[in-house]
């Protein structure tokens, strides 16, 4: 599986490197993938809203040890 770490990315960067990761899995078929944001902070709270309007993301879960979310990518047609 595919990580991206976004830990020490200011809240624009951030934003911009997990959209362009995101479209990355997308392109190549990846059918899931895992942003690391850390268990608190900014980008942490704001990720679910991120993934949530972009139309590649098909769903987004928790990890098991909450510093990461693993987001489901909608197959490529």
């Amino acid at each position: 599986m595919r990580t991206l770490d976004l830990h020490d990315y200011n809240l624009e960067d951030a934003y911009q490197e997990s959209q362009e990761f995101i479209a990355e899995a997308y392109k190549d078929h990846i059918k899931k993938i895992e942003i690391i944001t850390g268990k608190s902070g900014r980008i942490r709270r704001e990720f679910p809203f991120w993934a949530e309007s972009n139309h590649q993301v098909q769903y987004i879960e928790p990890s098991w040890h909450g510093g990461s979310f693993i987001v489901k990518i909608e197959k490529k047609f």
